[in-house]
């Protein structure tokens, strides 16, 4: 809890760097207090608040393990701001607060004990995004991505509470602990299933997977690229989080129900996210697309629910994670020096911009899982799992389509190293270098050293 009431008040001091003029401190403030939170889920440094909260949050290992790579990841989501807003853009220090405010829900997400926490949770990571999707306000597309994230969040959140509700109405209790109590005693009700299969539905939605799907595309591509990088990224990071969490605890009864219901769901939503991207041409699209299908995939190791899941899906989301927050760092740049918006567009991009290309083509492979960068181990740990737990079927249907989905990452591969000089030489500061050159060590680091990194995420 010391983490989260940290970000709270880093988020207030941004909003006040704004009002008496000291942007500059916003930025390295936060990034110190997301530094001391990694310290604080590190060493168990929470706080004793089980009394005060009513137990209505855990803090354990599940929970601190989502927090530090929801906390890693937003690290670097505020350093790529740093290069993408600039220092007079209005309302900058507020910007910066939205953004830590939705990492502390992220946070309260995947530590709910209580299904109101569940609640609070999504809307506090939410509520922020809506309003960050809309902030280039002097663009239509942001004004469009912004009012459709906004209208179709709010319909899910009516669902969600919903379902909270039909369970609360069965059991007459919102704590997970109680009501697996009363259901072990006294026997799952029709109306706990509704309920759990509205919840479901939300945080599908939230997910992005299929059917649920369908505002992805457009809030990618209109959204500001950072919120576009936040949103497929920390934001997906804790609703998985939340999901993994919410599976525990509906599989204690008929598990065959839910179990069925997650495979539909990864199926169709690996198909359809592969499927379509093919045919994109707008960078952004694409990658709403690839990130769909990435959903699916790691629900696998929803379905399969052993020991071994929780650091498999970390392990993966983070190193999907790295490479995009790179790849839409890039992307951005390019974007704003030249005017590039489709994947034709960046053909060449090689022989003028070394450093671009190489941290552009590192993410990319990284994504089309190309050995030793960390994507492969992402999708090697899944399918293994899947082989593990007798699920052949599953394993060879997600091999086939990461191949499909490779293909989209390789021919963006190909227009970048395309001898072609339509690209001018874009000049970088010292700082944005090394954070490029930083973000490859990292990526190259989780695909070298991958059990080191799962023991840490155990």
């Amino acid at each position: 809890m010391n983490a989260i009431i940290l970000l709270a008040l880093v988020g207030v001091f941004s909003m006040f760097c704004g009002l008496f003029r000291l942007r500059t401190l916003a930025l390295p403030v936060i990034l110190l207090s997301l530094i001391a939170s990694l310290v604080i889920y590190q060493y168990n440094m929470h706080g004793d608040f089980s009394n005060l909260l009513n137990n209505m949050v855990r803090f354990d290992s599940f929970s601190d393990s989502f927090s530090i790579v929801i906390v890693f990841s937003s690290i670097f989501l505020f350093i790529m701001s740093r290069y993408y807003y600039s220092e007079k853009i209005e309302h900058l220090t507020d910007i910066y607060a939205l953004i830590t405010f939705s990492v502390a829900g992220g946070i309260l997400l995947v530590s709910f004990q209580n299904l109101v926490m569940l609640f609070l949770g999504v809307e506090i990571l939410s509520i922020p995004l809506y309003i960050l999707a809309a902030s280039n306000r002097r663009s239509l597309e942001s004004n469009e991505a912004g009012l459709k994230y906004f209208l179709t969040g709010a319909f899910f959140t009516s669902i969600m509470l919903l379902g909270i509700t039909m369970i609360y109405g069965a059991y007459g209790s919102f704590d997970t602990d109680q009501i697996t109590s009363l259901i072990q005693s006294q026997g799952a009700s029709p109306l706990f299933v509704l309920g759990a299969v509205l919840i479901l539905c939300a945080m599908f939605f939230k997910l992005s997977a299929v059917p649920f799907h369908y505002w992805a595309p457009d809030v990618y591509q209109g959204a500001p690229t950072v919120l576009t990088a936040y949103v497929s990224t920390v934001v997906k990071i804790a609703a998985m989080g939340a999901l993994l969490k919410f599976a525990m605890f509906i599989t204690h009864y008929e598990s065959n129900i839910w179990v069925n219901l997650f495979t539909f769901v990864a199926i169709i939503t690996m198909v359809y996210g592969n499927v379509v991207s093919i045919v994109q041409h707008n960078f952004k699209r694409l990658l709403a697309y690839s990130g769909i299908a990435n959903v699916g995939f790691v629900m696998i190791a929803v379905i399969i629910l052993n020991d071994n899941s929780v650091p498999y899906i970390l392990y993966n989301l983070l190193a999907y994670t790295v490479a995009a927050i790179l790849a839409f760092s890039i992307y951005s740049t390019v974007k704003t020096h030249t005017g590039v918006d489709t994947i034709d567009e960046l053909a060449g991009l090689l022989t003028n911009n070394k450093l671009l290309s190489a941290g552009f083509l590192v993410a990319l492979l990284s994504f089309a899982g190309i050995p030793p960068l960390s994507g492969f181990f992402g999708k090697y740990f899944i399918i293994a799992h899947a082989v593990v737990a007798e699920y052949f079927w599953l394993a060879i249907i997600a091999v086939i389509l990461s191949v499909l989905g490779a293909y989209n990452y390789l021919r963006i591969s190909a227009a970048i190293v395309k001898s072609n000089d339509s690209i001018p030489a874009i000049q970088l500061s010292m700082p944005y270098k090394l954070y490029i050159i930083g973000s490859i060590i990292v990526i190259l680091a989780l695909g070298i050293f991958p059990d080191q990194v799962l023991d840490i995420l155990r």
